[in-house]
């Protein structure tokens, strides 16, 4: 395998393939875009599937390529080896960057010199696949890694969760800033919950801790379980689809996040530099990140299986100014450092480093 020196000036993000234009779509091409406003020669390829909604932006800089890749089981992985090898944006890069787990198997197929960043867990946990499937991807992820010249991974959580047997480097993930927007002053009483609608999202979870509170909850997202949700939900509680970014935030009191598995959590991240005072579940990537004081910890990041413990939290958020001022400050600060400019920088000395 060819490997660059540590400095490694041309660098070649790839995420490929990608079924949906959000998560790793949206994130690498902030985090590619502030690299090149920091003056470095990055540039990005993607590969999104025809079914995903949406469309590539019109005005795509030449460093973005965006062409159309299926997923197709190990047929696409090898047609994607060989798209890579032949694509001239890779072939003037001095290193590879994969950001998804087909990338990486693909990129384990050739000479080219990688790192693999993982973003979230590379196979299916228990639950969101067969055991069968679940066994082969795992195999066929962990050999792929072993081929990288380098392994990051954007958490404590998500490096100790994924246990390949070698050197996996800290490179935390970063969003674009997000201005404050409140202090933590003045009652409020909306609680939002914002993911996909899905199992992995556990969203019966925020069901069962905002049944009986005196709390108007607002599900926002889609996906498979919506009108399960629908017929579930508490008449405090509406499951209101998609909104806008930009009035996600407006008149929330809290953020909830109880995903069974979240390796980043972008939405905390985000509530958290609005000043929202966020609730997590323990298996939060970002909330260690974002909940660093121990007392407030105990509080604010939360097992899965006691929703009680949700419930008492949301209302002595509703109902204690003191404590909400307190979490918002806290979360504010630390969400502030964990800008998409941070992770670029972090990115740059691994490359470094290497």
């Amino acid at each position: 395998m060819i490997r660059s020196s540590g400095l490694s000036d041309k660098v070649c993000f790839v995420a490929a393939p990608l079924t949906a234009r959000t998560g790793v779509y949206k994130s690498s091409r902030e985090l590619v875009t502030e690299a090149r406003a920091q003056g470095l020669e990055w540039s990005l390829v993607l590969g999104v599937s025809a079914r995903a909604s949406g469309q590539a932006p019109s005005d795509d800089p030449p460093w973005i390529q965006e062409t159309t890749v299926e997923p197709s089981g190990m047929n696409g992985v090898a047609r994607l080896a060989a798209e890579l090898q032949a694509s001239s944006v890779v072939a003037n890069s001095d290193v590879v960057v994969s950001l998804l787990p087909q990338t990486d198997m693909a990129l384990g197929r050739t000479n080219l010199d990688w790192v693999a960043y993982l973003r979230g867990l590379p196979w299916p946990a228990a639950g969101e696949s067969s055991l069968a499937r679940r066994t082969v991807w795992r195999f066929l992820e962990r050999r792929a890694l072993r081929r990288a010249n380098d392994v990051w991974a954007t958490t404590e959580l998500l490096r100790s969760q994924a246990q390949i047997g070698r050197k996996i480097r800290i490179v935390p993930a970063g969003l674009q800033s997000v201005a404050r927007q409140w202090d933590g002053s003045g009652e409020r009483d909306k609680i939002v919950w914002a993911a996909r609608y899905d199992t992995d999202k556990n969203p019966e979870l925020f069901l069962e801790a905002m049944r009986g509170l005196p709390l108007r909850g607002v599900m926002y997202g889609s996906g498979p379980l919506e009108a399960e949700l629908r017929a579930a939900a508490p008449d405090n509680v509406e499951v209101a689809g998609w909104t806008n970014a930009a009035s996600l935030w407006d008149g929330a009191l809290a953020y909830v996040g109880t995903s069974h598995r979240e390796a980043f959590g972008r939405s905390a991240v985000e509530a958290s530099m609005a000043g929202i005072p966020v609730v997590l579940a323990d298996t939060f990537g970002s909330a260690s990140l974002l909940v660093t004081d121990a007392a407030l910890r105990g509080q604010l990041v939360l097992p899965t299986a006691d929703p009680a413990r949700w419930s008492t939290t949301l209302t002595q958020l509703a109902n204690d100014a003191s404590f909400r001022s307190r979490v918002s400050d806290h979360v504010a600060e630390n969400g502030a450092a964990l800008t998409v400019g941070h992770s670029v920088q972090a990115a740059a000395a691994a490359l470094r480093d290497r």
